[in-house]
């Protein structure tokens, strides 16, 4: 299997055109904080990856705590009611709660993510469609002068629009790596984001401490630089995407 996957990474850096000019790209991987031990690979992946941690999860802060040391930016992974009953967890935000329960809720997810600089949605494909709700979320972000993006759960989502309307530095995820989990798919998903970041210029995929994901990404991070393709922290990505629609908007009006 392990033969399979570097043929798969080699195959991939082979076939793909050199770009004229570099493109970017995030690489977030979510659900951090339950798996010690996967935590610690993801937070060792090479090259600068965001991680995102559980606020309830059991090795939350101190994983948090580590990623700051290896220089890995850290976000919230909030966890939303969804549309489909799946499990959320303790700590979850809610159509239910009232403002102030919202509010103190988020304020504790947060407190338990040391170095945290932004939040992205864990599920949430309800919760992200409520404007209420992502008004009293993104006015308490801009507060904290975080960033915020949307993993998409939904395409119905009104969080990125509202964040927008408030500029808050915000974008949504382009890839989800790992929806099936094997070396075929990931490898499939990974070509998909070197794709749309060499078309937009910049793009954000999600991956998961899956032992297959970390197994490919161990191998495929090394070799973007061949690609003339750019890992960063999410933070950095959403600051040139923003950067990006200026330098569009100020054209237009000339």
């Amino acid at each position: 299997m392990y033969r399979s996957a570097v043929c798969l990474v080699l195959t991939l850096f082979s076939v793909i055109t050199l770009a004229e000019k570099p493109a970017y790209i995030a690489i977030i991987i979510d659900d951090i904080g339950h798996n010690k031990k996967l935590g610690l690979r993801a937070l060792n992946l090479p090259g600068l990856v965001t991680v995102a941690i559980l606020p309830d999860a059991r090795f939350a802060r101190s994983l948090s705590e580590r990623a700051h040391t290896v220089k890995k930016e850290v976000i919230v992974h909030l966890p939303m009611t969804n549309l489909t009953n799946h499990p959320i967890g303790p700590g979850a935000l809610t159509g239910s709660l009232n403002k102030k329960d919202f509010l103190a809720t988020l304020a504790n997810a947060i407190g338990k993510v040391p170095y945290a600089k932004g939040i992205n949605n864990h599920t949430g494909s309800y919760l992200t469609q409520q404007t209420v709700q992502m008004t009293w979320l993104m006015d308490a972000i801009k507060r904290r002068n975080f960033f915020f993006i949307d993993s998409r759960t939904t395409p119905n989502s009104v969080a990125g629009r509202i964040a927008r309307e408030k500029n808050i530095l915000t974008s949504s995820r382009d890839v989800f790596l790992d929806n099936e989990q094997s070396y075929f798919e990931i490898d499939r998903a990974f070509r998909k984001l070197i794709r749309v970041a060499k078309i937009k210029g910049t793009a954000i995929a999600i991956g998961h401490p899956y032992k297959t994901t970390l197994d490919y990404l161990e191998m495929a991070i090394p070799l973007l630089a061949r690609q003339n393709v750019i890992i960063m922290p999410a933070s950095n990505l959403i600051a040139l995407q923003q950067i990006q629609r200026m330098e569009v908007a100020a054209l237009a009006a000339e």
